[in-house]
């Protein structure tokens, strides 16, 4: 399939991995500093957005749309995506969260070749090495301390574990979702068809295991307005817009581009959460992976 390879999907592409890097640190204040179950702001955040896209979908009389068969597997893939990776906030900082996430372009790069003959843009080995090597480079400190390998404490196995689930789910996702157009699928319907799947699935989960959704009833205005701007901006806006580009500039270049999370997530830690970089390795990994993530931008504007 031809891609469209403009600069206004490439913006559309970092503006969505920046809201995709905001994820894991309002993810984390809320289950942390707000003190609501992950399952429950699942329901939550993904409940509202249901609503809209029910009303969008409707405008758009695409409601046949929601049986086709296709967007229902892309549809599981992101109810898993979404419970493990708001879970793997809770267990593990939201830095380390993202970095296991930039597992997912080689992931789609080997699933794409391998099951669908997808084959990777140019250059993107080489952007791939070096976003990897700079978000080592930032985190080699916390790599080295024994409690980041203990359950519990600053990092915890269970996070760790969960963010490596949740990227493989995002792998299948990515490479599902592209293909959904060709079934008549609209992006509106992939994403309501979402947003069905993460609710109907968090919700029963959240009641089976005893959540407790008193945290609700506590929350100062500061915390809703950051609710606020995790459902509108990232499980709305972010969502959307990752479902054009996929579209737009497939699953390998859009994965590629995930690398600039990781600066994203340093920086929204440090304000919200105030783990501000500290060391210059860390600086020093965060630059190079925005580095090599803006060179391959603009290396993709060139003929090959």
């Amino acid at each position: 399939m031809k891609h469209d390879i403009s600069i206004k999907w490439f913006v559309a592409a970092l503006l969505g991995h920046t809201a995709w890097g905001l994820y894991p640190v309002l993810a984390r204040y809320l289950q942390i500093e707000a003190q609501l179950p992950g399952l429950t702001l699942l329901t939550v955040a993904n409940g509202f957005a249901m609503i809209v896209m029910i009303i969008v979908v409707g405008i758009r009389r695409e409601y046949k749309q929601l049986l086709i068969r296709a967007g229902w597997v892309v549809a599981v893939f992101a109810a898993l995506r979404a419970i493990t990776n708001v879970l793997a906030a809770r267990y593990a900082p939201a830095a380390q969260v993202t970095l296991i996430g930039l597992l997912t372009p080689p992931l789609v790069a080997v699933m794409g070749r391998l099951w669908f003959d997808d084959p990777p843009p140019p250059k993107t080995g080489l952007v791939l090495a070096l976003s990897m090597l700079g978000a080592i480079v930032m985190l080699s400190g916390d790599l080295q301390q024994p409690e980041f390998w203990q359950v519990g404490g600053t990092s915890s196995w269970v996070g760790i574990a969960l963010a490596v689930t949740s990227s493989v789910m995002l792998a299948l996702y990515m490479l599902s979702v592209r293909r959904t157009s060709k079934f008549g699928l609209s992006s509106e319907a992939t994403f309501l068809l979402q947003l069905i799947a993460v609710v109907g699935t968090s919700t029963p989960l959240a009641f089976a295991s005893g959540a407790d959704w008193s945290g609700w009833t506590r929350m100062t205005g500061g915390q809703w307005g950051i609710l606020l701007v995790f459902a509108l901006g990232i499980v709305i806006g972010a969502n959307l817009l990752q479902v054009y580009t996929l579209r737009k500039l497939g699953a390998p270049l859009v994965t590629t581009i995930q690398a600039w999370r990781l600066p994203m997530t340093a920086i929204a830690a440090g304000l919200i959460m105030s783990e501000w970089l500290q060391t210059p390795t860390e600086i020093i990994g965060a630059l190079l992976t925005a580095a090599s993530v803006t060179w391959y931008l603009i290396a993709q504007r060139k003929p090959a």
